[in-house]
């Protein structure tokens, strides 16, 4: 019987595939995240921005993403001898309650690898990777926070309350108003880990023709672990940000204060130290974040160009299978007087198996301030100065 021209095709392609996988180690994976969301205060504005929101009112929804946005990813290496490897990545959100791909994290439209696309080669020297990545400073994030720096009630939502806070914050995390979560146009190297101890360094370029400089960013983290001792710390420098797009939705006035946002200037720093210690059971974490404009242009449209966040957490293996967890986090705006954010999340996650999680989570959050809107879910604004209460229960599964 004579095959037809679409099953040939099929076929050649499926032979050329098994044979390159047979000379690279190639893995498919993901995650998928769904649960139950109640929260009493949302936004009906325009993305974070604080004078841009007003409240609107409570919300009970299917929400993608507890513990982590859904995602799935392609990732491999090639051994090129002399302990040299090649290594790629390919990693996309994807909301799981649509079947929609890209996420909060898009660095533009519907992204279908918006958290990672990258190449690069490894070996004793450590790695070094090119393209879209996951910043260092996360790493360095989640290494100290009892709540992991998950996507409910943790470091993570913190931290989009910090960049809120800023006045001109439009949900990006490619260049946002303080740190980043991932990079575009990224060189970032691995070191090997030294005497417990690991650093990461990363360039992202502006791609602005004219200036090196303009919309660039640079960071530099460190991670030390032994003995169930963690120690973070993190430096993060970034030249021009969204505010001139905020602006934009915000009026005449806004796009003047804004103006000083040139891509040249340098207006966005963020540093951090931190810690978390496990002994048996039990976990404690600790850390501080400041969040600086360096020019201090105070083109911030009513928010802050200097803020301070501090937290504390803790953990507890109740049973071997079970894991109590809670963070508390205090956010100070060091440029108005009194605007504050308080946020405390407590959550259980029971492990079915090595993959599969069930999880349930509350938290309460305290916004006082013009600029503050910290939501305890990440990627769902909540309205400026109004106090936030939610909870959300949840499966995640992992293959």
């Amino acid at each position: 019987m004579m095959m037809k021209p679409n099953t040939v095709l099929w076929a050649v392609g499926l032979v050329m595939s098994s044979q390159a996988m047979a000379q690279s180690n190639v893995s498919l994976y993901g995650s998928l995240d769904l649960g139950l969301l109640s929260i009493s205060n949302t936004s009906s504005g325009v993305g974070y921005l604080p004078k841009a929101s007003s409240p609107g009112g409570g919300s009970v929804q299917l929400k993608d993403g507890g513990i982590g946005n859904s995602n799935w990813g392609l990732k491999g290496e090639e051994d090129l001898g002399g302990g040299l490897k090649a290594l790629f990545q390919l990693q996309g959100n994807l909301k799981a309650n649509s079947g929609e791909s890209g996420g909060p994290n898009s660095s533009g439209g519907t992204s279908v690898f918006n958290q990672m696309a990258t190449v690069g080669l490894g070996g004793e020297f450590g790695d070094i990777r090119i393209g879209r990545q996951v910043s260092p400073l996360y790493y360095a994030l989640a290494s100290s926070d009892a709540r992991g720096a998950r996507y409910f009630g943790s470091a993570l939502t913190a931290l989009v309350g910090l960049n809120s806070a800023s006045g001109l914050y439009l949900g990006n995390n490619s260049n946002p108003a303080f740190g980043t979560i991932y990079n575009d146009n990224a060189v970032v190297y691995n070191a090997p880990t030294w005497n417990n101890l690991s650093l990461s360094a990363a360039y992202a370029f502006g791609n602005t023709p004219g200036s090196q400089q303009a919309n660039s960013q640079q960071t530099l983290a460190a991670l030390y672990s032994a003995n169930g001792l963690k120690l973070s710390a993190f430096y993060y420098n970034g030249y021009g940000n969204s505010a001139p797009a905020a602006a934009v939705l915000l009026g005449s006035a806004a796009k003047a204060e804004a103006a000083g946002f040139t891509a040249n200037a340098n207006t966005n720093r963020l540093a951090s130290l931190g810690g978390m210690y496990t002994r048996g059971a039990y976990t404690v974490s600790a850390s501080w974040m400041g969040a600086r404009n360096p020019v201090q242009l105070n083109h911030l449209v009513g928010g802050a160009d200097s803020l301070d966040l501090w937290s504390v957490g803790a953990a507890w293996r109740v049973a071997p299978l079970a894991n109590l967890s809670a963070g508390y986090y205090r956010i100070k705006d060091n440029t108005h007087a009194g605007n504050t954010s308080t946020q405390f999340a407590l959550g259980l996650d029971y492990f079915l198996s090595r993959r599969t999680t069930l999880y349930v989570e509350a938290a309460q959050v305290n916004n006082k301030g013009a600029n503050m809107n910290t939501s305890p879910v990440y990627a769902s604004p909540v309205a400026a100065n109004k106090s936030v209460s939610a909870w959300m229960a949840g499966l995640r599964h992992s293959f």
